[in-house]
C-alpha cells in the first residue's frame, strides 16, 4: 500500500532538488499551489493526469515517484539502487528530455550512497563519525582499499589484486608507468570507454609526437588497456578506445592519482614509495 506522507516528502524533495518553490511547480503542473501543498503534505494523492504532469515536471518516472517502500534491510537498499538504475536508464532511452544536470545529481546519489555503505561497514559509530569528520578519503580493510573524493572520483582495489600484482611481470610495471606519465594521462584522457577515437582526432587532441603517440598505442593495446576498433558499422571506426577488458585499470589509475594529488602528493612521489604506505 502506497504510504502518502513517504510520497509526499518524496515529492517535496524533487521539487526543492529542482529549486522551485511550490507556487512554480504548481504553475508547471497546471495545478494551484494548494494541491501541491496537500500533496507534499500526504493529505490526499494526485490522480492519473497530475502524477503523468508531475512526472515531467520533476524528470523523474511515476513509477518511481509511487515506490516509497522503506529501505531497511539489503534487499531493500538493494532494489533501491535498481531503482536508481532504472531511472537513468528510462531517461536516456527518451522516457523524458535528456538532462546532464539531472544524471550529475544520479551519479552523486549512487556516491553517496557508496560512502555510506562504507561508513556503515565499520561497524562503529565512534569510528564512522570520525572518519566523517576528517574528510576520510580512503579505507583499508579486508576487502581491499577503497578511494573517493567529492568531485565523484572512485576506485576500488581489491585484496586479491595487490597480492597478485606483487609478483606481476616488469611488463605491467612498464604499463603503469606509462599510465602514470604525462604522456598516458594525455593519451587515456582523450579516449572514452564508448565510441573509438580515430588516429588524427587523438593526435591533434593529446598533441603528442606521432612517434610517441604510435609507442603508447601499441604498449596499451598490447596489454589490452585500450583497444582498436575497425567495425565501421560504429561511430568513430576506425579508431581507439578503453578496453572492456582490463581498461578500468586506467581509469583506477587516473582516480587514484587525482584522490592522491589532492592531500599534496605528487604522482612520482606515489609511485617512489608505492611499498610504504
Amino acid at each position: 500500500m502506497l504510504d502518502q506522507k513517504l510520497f509526499g516528502e518524496k515529492l517535496r524533495n524533487h521539487r526543492k532538488r529542482l529549486g522551485m518553490t511550490q507556487e512554480e511547480a504548481a504553475a508547471k503542473i497546471g495545478i494551484s499551489a494548494q494541491a501541491v501543498s496537500k500533496w507534499e503534505a500526504g493529505d490526499c494523492l494526485p490522480d492519473c493526469f497530475n502524477l503523468k504532469a508531475i512526472s515531467d515536471v520533476y524528470r523523474i518516472s511515476a513509477d518511481v515517484l509511487l515506490e516509497t517502500e522503506s529501505s531497511g534491510d539489503i534487499e531493500a537498499v538493494s532494489a533501491k539502487i535498481e531503482q536508481l538504475g532504472t531511472e537513468f536508464i528510462w531517461r536516456a532511452s527518451g522516457g523524458g528530455k535528456y538532462d546532464d544536470d539531472y544524471h550529475r545529481e544520479l551519479g552523486e546519489d549512487l556516491l553517496g550512497m557508496w560512502k555510506g555503505i562504507y561508513f556503515a561497514e565499520t561497524g562503529d559509530k565512534r569510528i564512522q563519525a570520525e572518519s566523517k569528520a576528517r574528510g576520510n578519503l580512503r579505507i583499508r580493510g579486508p576487502f581491499g582499499m577503497k578511494i573517493w573524493d567529492d568531485d565523484g572520483v572512485v576506485c576500488v582495489i581489491k585484496s586479491a589484486l595487490t597480492e597478485g600484482m606483487q609478483s606481476a611481470p616488469e611488463t605491467i610495471t612498464a604499463v603503469m608507468e606509462a599510465l602514470c606519465s604525462e604522456d598516458g594521462q594525455r593519451l587515456i584522457l582523450a579516449l572514452g570507454g564508448t565510441h573509438p577515437h580515430p588516429k588524427d582526432a587523438i593526435l591533434s587532441e593529446t598533441g603528442l609526437p606521432l612517434h610517441r603517440l604510435n609507442e603508447l598505442l601499441l604498449l596499451f593495446s598490447e596489454n589490452r588497456i585500450i583497444e582498436f576498433v575497425s567495425d565501421h558499422r560504429e561511430p568513430g571506426a576506425p579508431g581507439y578506445r578503453i578496453s572492456g577488458h582490463c581498461g578500468i585499470a586506467a581509469y583506477m589509475m587516473l582516480a587514484a592519482m587525482h584522490i592522491l594529488m589532492k592531500p599534496n602528493y605528487e604522482v612520482s612521489e606515489y609511485l617512489t614509495n608505492f611499498g610504504e604506505g
